[in-house]
């Protein structure tokens, strides 16, 4: 075998094998372009505080919401002190951007939260979208139609109605 037909095959493996340099880690000192928003994952519910203290956590209330590529899923059911349930299923779009949030809600199944009984309505919004703000890297917005104020990080999120409950999320995934 001739030499530089051995450095070729050598090189090649390197390659191959990722050993070799390259030339996007040979600049140490290439900027980075800021990253997009983003809140994609799959959150699940751990906890609910309500305002008089009392904490819920599974099997009482139980939720999982997932958000990707621009759509969401939202399943919450709720086991009330009287033995029955309260549920939410809902799927719909959303937008995030710096400084907007835009969510359109395009089917549901409510049973006994906002109201007695089983309603596919989805709340009522005049508007589709609401103000974000960033602060010590947390994304914080109100959606619209639903009376919530979350506050997504990257461990997860906490929505609050107030004077009623603050939930607590953990990203899984």
């Amino acid at each position: 075998m001739r030499p530089k037909c051995l450095v070729n095959q050598i090189v090649s493996l390197m390659v191959l094998a990722g050993l070799a340099p390259s030339a996007v880690h040979s600049k140490a000192a290439t900027p980075t372009a800021p990253s997009r928003p983003s809140i994609e994952g799959t959150y699940e519910l751990r906890e609910r505080v309500m305002a008089n203290g009392t904490i819920l956590r599974p099997p009482s209330i139980a939720a999982l919401y997932t958000l990707i590529k621009g759509r969401l899923s939202l399943n919450l059911f709720i086991r009330n002190a009287d033995g029955s349930t309260s549920s939410e299923s809902s799927i719909g779009r959303y937008t995030l951007a710096a400084d907007k949030y835009c969510e359109w809600i395009e089917y549901t199944t409510r049973k006994d939260l906002d109201k007695p009984g089983i309603t596919n309505e989805a709340p009522a919004v005049t508007d589709h979208c609401a103000r974000v703000t960033v602060k010590d890297g947390r994304f914080n917005f109100a959606p619209p139609g639903e009376g919530v104020e979350v506050s997504f990080g990257s461990e997860g999120f906490t929505a609050k109605i107030g004077g009623e409950f603050v939930d607590y999320w953990k990203k899984i995934r």
